[in-house]
């Protein structure tokens, strides 16, 4: 996919979905050069499980995957990007019902794990559910954190 084409499509999504709203990234040690370390912190008493969509860094195409495990009161660095878009949903482990989401829609799969590029279209294959995705920005290199509070 060209940038052309991805900042083509980045901008209508601003018009389709609104403004991302900006988040900084997080204090922290930096990933080195120009990168993103995203991090999930789980402040929720039960664990969680999570799946993100972001652009690996030295690609130029969106990667989905998931189930990472967050376990509870602790937090991990979920993976690397040089895109400071990227997108991520979370769920209570072993309760879907639960979840922490936003308004972006995106496929995943169960049970995973599972790993796919994106396409350019939200229609899920037999094997996916669509699920909305909070939308994350960080406008600085270095780690983003992403933090579950309780209550989903």
């Amino acid at each position: 996919m060209s940038l052309r084409f991805l900042a083509a499509l980045a901008a209508s999504l601003v018009l389709t979905f609104g403004p991302v709203p900006t988040a900084l990234a997080q204090k922290g040690p930096t990933t080195g050069g120009e990168q993103i370390a995203i991090r999930v912190c789980n402040n929720a008493n039960d664990n969680a499980r999570i799946a993100l969509s972001y652009q690996p860094v030295g690609s130029d195409q969106f990667f989905n995957e998931g189930w990472f495990a967050v376990p509870s009161r602790s937090c991990q660095d979920i993976a690397t990007t040089s895109n400071g878009y990227f997108y991520g949903y979370a769920e209570v482990e072993g309760d879907g019902a639960r979840h922490w989401n936003g308004d972006f829609p995106l496929c995943v799969q169960y049970p995973g794990p599972y790993e796919f590029w994106s396409v350019g279209h939200t229609s899920c294959d037999s094997r996916q559910a669509l699920q909305y995705f909070v939308q994350m920005h960080s406008e600085r290199w270095g780690v983003y954190t992403w933090t579950l509070d309780p209550g989903p």
